[in-house]
């Protein structure tokens, strides 16, 4: 599940393609991706991948169909529904003011605009229909074209559709273009930044995760402070791995990056750092996460922990790989969080059941979709 800002009272459908390729972060082929319209403006918010296997041409064709579409309307009307807006009992109704439920859905196949077209363009508007739902757009996106299926105007969306370029020159793709974000090549590259687990044995002696009382969470907060600032004079070789095991660091730095600046952030930063506050952030969400997120400083202390991470073993980059993918649910972005995920697990074999605390908080937030709280604060206020 993957989150944006955008409304389309002001995009059309090159910026809605824009928006899914940077809040993904990559460009996804292959695939069924639905995006949830919210409030009365239309704000663009949770999004959801569904994988569309190569089986699809060639092979059991109709099953594949079924499977992704039966997929599509589980994701839309089943318990995760309350990330499309659904109210609970009414999967049909959006929340806040009353209309159905309102989705695009993105078809990237290679034959999206083909004539006729394929299966899944034909079937999904009625499968959708059929749930009660308004599908607001469909948009078929090839590799190198893209249009709106719905869009009756030829002048506006011809049938070969129009070129990506459009959606690359953007007014949404060239803001995140300025912001500096960058499109991975392909979904397993959304982590390249975190790379492999060091084998043991390699890179010198593995760091014992130790008691950490407050002094050494302190000389740590330091200097992950004086990295933050670009200060100079100061490098990641800097920061040990060990003290990451200490719970009450990792909420630490999720608070210190997510939450919203103030005297109440800094409260129970001290608290943690003092290792005083109960290791429970749910309590707190509502003040302190429901802004929009600081993405310059989420990027910033993203970028750091990657650094860390690949300097460490599969045990001591475990719990980094947590707060990550923590901090990528937060962002909004559910394939890197997912991947972070299954990298984890990947790494970890010998993990217990349920896992450690912060990775059973993130697996549990993406089985139930639950979206960040920032996601639901735009929507509350387009309705009053």
């Amino acid at each position: 599940m993957s989150s944006s800002d955008l409304t389309v009272n002001e995009a059309g459908p090159a910026d809605l393609i824009a928006a899914v390729w940077y809040t993904l972060g990559f460009r996804p082929l292959n695939s069924l991706v639905l995006v949830a319209l919210q409030g009365p403006r239309g704000r663009v918010g949770s999004m959801l991948r569904i994988d569309m296997a190569p089986v699809w041409f060639g092979g059991d064709q109709a099953a594949g169909v079924t499977a992704v579409l039966d997929a599509a309307i589980e994701a839309l009307t089943g318990p995760a529904s309350a990330a499309f807006g659904g109210a609970p009992g009414e999967p049909e109704k959006d929340a806040q003011d009353g209309l159905p439920v309102r989705v695009v859905a993105l078809i990237a196949v290679p034959d999206a605009l083909a004539v006729p077209p394929p299966m899944v363009v034909r079937a999904l508007p009625q499968r959708i229909a059929r749930a009660g739902l308004w599908l607001y757009d469909l948009i078929g996106v090839t590799p190198t074209a893209f249009r709106s299926m719905l869009c009756p105007d030829g002048s506006c969306c011809p049938p070969g559709g129009r070129p990506l370029s459009e959606v690359e020159a953007s007014r949404v793709a060239m803001a995140h273009v300025l912001r500096g974000d960058r499109l991975a090549t392909s979904e397993a590259d959304v982590i390249g930044d975190v790379g492999q687990a060091v084998p043991v044995g390699e890179g010198g002696e593995p760091e014992v995760p130790g008691e950490h009382g407050e002094r050494a969470r302190r000389i740590w907060w330091r200097t992950w402070n004086a990295l933050l600032g670009e200060a100079k004079g100061w490098n990641t070789d800097q920061l040990a791995l060990g003290p990451l095991h200490d719970s009450f660091l990792r909420d630490a730095i999720f608070v210190r990056l997510a939450a919203a600046p103030g005297p109440t952030r800094q409260r129970f930063l001290n608290q943690l750092l003092a290792g005083q506050s109960p290791p429970d952030l749910s309590g707190y969400w509502e003040e302190l996460f429901s802004e929009l997120p600081d993405r310059v400083l989420l990027a910033r202390g993203e970028q750091i922990l990657a650094v860390l991470a690949r300097r460490g073993t599969a045990s001591e980059r475990a719990p980094l790989l947590a707060v990550l993918a923590l901090l990528a649910w937060y962002r909004g972005n559910g394939v890197r969080t997912r991947l972070l995920m299954e990298r984890l697990r990947e790494e970890g074999p010998e993990l217990p059941e349920p896992l450690p605390r912060l990775a059973g908080l993130v697996e549990m937030l993406c089985t139930a979709g639950i979206a960040p709280p920032w996601v639901e604060a735009p929507v509350r206020a387009d309705a009053e």
